[in-house]
Formats: structure tokens, sequence, C-alpha cells
């Protein structure tokens, strides 16, 4: 009895486990703009999906809508998928290095970290 209800949830898991996989074959590029319009707030036909990437539970892939470039992913459970989450990618930067003159520059968070004098 008690394999039975292991093996069945084994094998549960392994279905469930697949779902990312599958999706990747089953999603198509217009989906995927849909997706990432709804989230982004655009129109799909102004979006370009590129780099899709599945996982055990999830697609990612990046957008490119007006100039901007989101990185997105939604999570698929069977045939339940949610909705796309999408954040805007920014240039990089670099932290702002400390000279003496910013070391002026001091707020009660870091009076109470004790960097400041």
């Amino acid at each position: 009895m008690k394999l039975k209800f292991v093996a069945a949830c084994s094998v549960a898991l392994t279905v469930l486990s697949g779902c990312g996989i599958i999706e990747k074959q089953v999603a198509s590029d217009e989906s995927l703009q849909e997706k990432a319009a709804f989230a982004i707030g655009t129109q799909p036909s102004n979006i370009s999906i590129s780099n899709v990437q599945s996982g055990l539970e999830k697609i990612t892939f990046d957008a490119d809508a007006n100039g901007s470039q989101y990185s997105c992913y939604y999570t698929t459970v069977i045939a339940v998928k949610s909705d796309a989450i999408c954040k805007k990618m920014g240039p990089q930067t670099t932290p702002k290095p400390t000279t003496e003159e910013s070391q002026g520059e001091c707020n009660a968070l870091l009076k109470a970290a004790g960097r400041c004098e």
C-alpha cells in the first residue's frame, strides 16, 4: 500500500517537473509576445522575442519593446500558466566610489551602521 503511494507520488512529481520543458516546445513567439505585451503595457506587434529558455517549471525569455529591453518569465504547471513577469533591463552602472567629498554625506542609516564620523 505504502509502495503504491510512493510510486504514484513519484510519477506525479516527474510529470509536474517537466511542464516547463514541454511548454517551450508548444509556446509560440505570438503567445510570448502577448504575455510580454500585457506585462509591459504595449501592443504585441511592438515586441520582439529572443533567448527563450525552459526550466523545470518556468520559461524565461527576453523581450525588446519600443527601444527598451526586458527580461521576462512565466511559470507553468500542467495546463495552468501564469502571467508573464517582466523587468526592464537598464544600463549597467558601477557603484559610486567613496571620496573625501562624499564622506560628508551622512544619513541616519549610515550613522546607525557606524559608517559616519
